[in-house]
């Protein structure tokens, strides 16, 4: 699959996904350029002590892409590119800070437009042989039942082949602006790729809510982001929800992204990465593996999230890729393990702080880390 001239362009790298996949390009030994916003986001890559482990040298490069939605964005950055990874795009808080006259500028034209500047630009420079584009569940599935106003019956799953209408608002929530931005990205790349027909074909990823740890948080507070933030704010004790039950490994997002490089990979097409999980089985899964954690208090059994039933077909994923989705035990165990390592590194420096120290340096309370903010991965 991999060629020694082989360059791989990937954009998104500082988010969760984005991370994790470039660690595993890397040590798949493809050459790497990696698109970011400025050379502070550079410097934090560089930064990682699992990147420095690598040491990668050369084959680790950068582009500085301030805004994906001015024409012309990537032009420079897929010079000499033969496969590109699109993960950058929008996402939602769950707390719904960006107000209701900004969805469209936020959500729908950074995601429609960041995409349609990639495929332009690799089609200019004619050297890319495909397009990885990191899109989502919630591209294929109507709101009212990601929402759970409608439970879409059990024979009747959500397939990789299935598309929505767009919805062009105004939305009502971050979420809904996100999901619609998801469906107009790739309404618009499937278009653009019919209407043009480029040398190059494209694969679309579609996971559910991403879950495993997050090697770009460097504190508890930090791992708190993204969808993490669900099994972890049920493991605190909070009660909220409901969610769609579709989740997936972080590790095996990564993993989807490497081998759609390959051109035996079907292209042209769409791949559901997730499988059925019901949120509060987390609650078991952290009495087997982290009972030491409920005794110290360090986890608490008295959350709850309620649980969207939204059964997925992701056999063509399997069946193309060639592996089996780790299940929702192991996502669980690698989300709280990360968290409680951050969380037990920060204890042991502030264990001599009374807590009118901690708050006065601004160290987050308890109720603060059940309040966290959700940021939607998927």
């Amino acid at each position: 699959m991999r060629f020694s001239n082989d360059l791989v362009l990937i954009t998104g790298a500082t988010g969760h996904v984005g991370s994790c996949t470039l660690l595993h390009l890397l040590e798949a030994g493809f050459n790497v350029r990696a698109a970011v916003r400025s050379p502070a986001k550079m410097a934090s890559v560089l930064s990682r002590p699992q990147i420095k482990a690598l040491n990668p040298g050369p084959r680790l490069t950068f582009t500085i892409v301030p805004d994906i939605s001015v024409p012309g964005a990537y032009d420079n950055a897929v010079e000499g590119v033969t496969h590109i990874i699109h993960i950058a795009s929008p996402l939602a808080s769950g707390d719904n800070r960006i107000p209701a006259e900004q969805h469209d500028e936020h959500f729908i034209r950074p995601a429609v437009s960041g995409t349609l500047n990639l495929l332009e630009a690799a089609n200019l420079v004619g050297t890319v042989r495909r397009i990885t584009i990191t899109s989502s569940f919630v591209a294929l599935v109507p709101l009212d039942e990601l929402e759970g106003h409608r439970i879409r019956p059990a024979n009747r799953p959500v397939t990789p082949n299935d598309r929505i209408a767009f919805n062009p608002g105004p939305y009502h929530s971050s979420f809904e602006a996100y999901a619609a931005s998801k469906v107009a990205a790739l309404h618009h790349a499937e278009a653009w790729i019919e209407r043009e027909r480029p040398a190059f074909d494209v694969v679309h990823l579609h996971p559910g809510f991403v879950l495993g740890r997050n090697d770009m948080a460097t504190s508890y507070t930090e791992a708190m982001a993204g969808t993490n933030s669900v099994v972890l704010a049920l493991l605190l004790g909070k009660r909220f929800g409901p969610f769609a039950g579709t989740t997936v490994h972080a590790e095996d997002v990564a993993r989807a992204h490497i081998l759609s490089l390959d051109l035996s990979v079907p292209g042209n097409q769409s791949y559901i990465l997730s499988q059925d999980a019901r949120w509060n089985d987390a609650r078991q899964i952290a009495r087997k593996h982290f009972s030491h954690a409920i005794r110290s208090n360090l986890l608490v059994m008295g959350g709850s999230v309620k649980t969207i039933p939204l059964p997925v077909d992701a056999s063509l994923t399997e069946e193309a890729f060639g592996f089996k989705f780790r299940s929702y035990e192991e996502q669980v165990k690698s989300t709280v393990e990360h968290f409680l390592q951050l969380r037990l590194r920060r204890k042991s420096v502030l264990k001599r702080l009374t807590e009118a120290d901690q708050v006065a340096i601004g160290v987050p309370q308890a109720q603060d880390l059940m309040m966290g903010r959700t940021t939607w991965a998927c």
